[in-house]
């Protein structure tokens, strides 16, 4: 390996030391534009010859990276493709829950005000009938005070002396 170095080292200044001895002897008038062409020639030519694969592997390498680099662009941009598409799955998924929710939320609210009305209903008319057997016990405990009354009354007069047809017969009145 030193060996070729050696060779590409001598090899770039020899061209460079020929076009600088070229220059020196060439006069005002006199170009030799054929002699640093050929210099050129032969110096790209060496440069070429030694560094030509050095240069085809690195341009190979970036453009190896290159492509790599925009492989894992387009995998990047596939995943974020699918991502997206699995959010916009998800939202839609949500919104449906999101409605059924709604929906069930509606209907139970309906049967639950069914259910509250018709509660009400039985309340009320436990209420109603509470207060007529309430009404009624009164009046038949205001009958049973009248009777006893009455009955005081007619059992404690001596001087009014009546059967005991009489009697029912005139209880049976008044209960009436």
């Amino acid at each position: 390996m030193g060996n070729k170095r050696w060779h590409l080292l001598s090899s770039l200044f020899v061209p460079a030391a020929l076009f600088a001895l070229g220059a020196e002897s060439a006069s005002v008038n006199n170009y030799d534009i054929i002699e640093r062409t050929i210099n050129f020639v032969i110096f790209f030519g060496l440069v070429y010859y030694f560094a030509a694969d050095a240069i085809k592997n690195s341009f190979k390498t970036r453009r190896d990276e290159i492509a790599n680099s925009l492989a894992r662009i387009q995998e990047k941009l596939q995943d974020s493709k699918k991502a997206k598409e699995m959010a916009q799955m998800q939202l839609e998924e949500a919104k449906k829950t999101a409605r059924d929710i709604v929906e069930t939320a509606h209907r139970e609210s309906v049967i639950i005000a069914q259910k509250v009305e018709e509660a009400t209903k039985i309340e009320l008319e436990n209420l109603v009938r509470q207060y007529n057997d309430h009404i009624a016990f009164e009046q038949r405990k205001a009958e049973k005070l009248v009777v006893n009354d009455i009955l005081s009354e007619f059992l404690n007069q001596d001087s009014v002396a009546i059967s005991k047809d009489v009697l029912v017969k005139s209880l049976l009145k008044k209960a009436a």
